[in-house]
């Protein structure tokens, strides 16, 4: 696929079929987005894939965490909405609009796919070090994206999401992540399934409203 057409195609899914992802595919994608641009080379990530019987444990603890109404405890920290910058505040509003609009008696289902972790069949958890500096964090976010794009030129969906990361201690048991790494972010990864809800994309603001060219 063309890489015009990989950006212009990807959108976070939330619904996934019960098809797999092969251990080959995670570490095609794994091996594709290691060329994501990195401070000095420091490649300070590190990824671990769950699938299978460990996912699933996973899914059963998180979902009995949520219907006990327990409150999340990510490792980064969660600001509130109100504290966010007019300007993103603006664009999570016209989000909730579009949510509404175009899944109508489907908003339900937004927030429940939720609880189910989308019903991926994989999920990427990405971790750095404790001591990072702000510098692993542009790293971080450059390898994410890699990742997702690498997942959609091979046809599958993908989704960053808090809720994959919003229980880190039952993350670290299954996966054996030690306390010296941040997991910072997790991505669901799967076949997109037949609905409204993986067809969801919200739209983008204007290029115009986000550059500025001075010659």
């Amino acid at each position: 696929m063309e890489f015009s057409q990989v950006v212009a195609n990807r959108h976070s899914v939330r619904d996934f079929t019960d098809q797999p992802v092969s251990q080959e595919e995670l570490a095609d994608i794994v091996r594709t987005a290691q060329q994501a641009p990195s401070w000095v080379n420091s490649q300070p990530w590190r990824v671990y894939a769950a699938t299978g019987a460990t996912l699933a444990g996973i899914k059963k603890r998180h979902a009995a965490d949520v219907a006990a109404g327990r409150k999340g405890d990510s490792d980064l920290p969660v600001k509130p909405r109100t504290e966010w910058s007019p300007a993103t505040q603006e664009n999570m509003a016209a989000l909730g609009e579009q949510i509404g609009a175009q899944l109508g008696e489907g908003v339900q289902e937004f927030q429940a796919s939720q609880g189910r972790l989308f019903n991926a069949q994989a999920v990427l958890y990405v971790t750095i070090p404790v001591e990072s500096t702000p510098w692993s964090f542009h790293d971080l976010g450059a390898f994410s994206a890699m990742l997702v794009l690498a997942a959609a030129d091979k046809g599958l969906g993908a989704i960053n999401a808090y809720a994959l990361v919003m229980y880190p201690d039952e993350v670290r048991e299954a996966m054996g992540i030690g306390a010296d790494e941040i997991v910072a972010v997790g991505i669901a990864l799967g076949h997109p399934a037949d609905s409204a809800l993986a067809a969801f994309a919200p739209s983008r603001v204007d290029v115009d409203e986000i550059l500025t060219i001075k010659d």
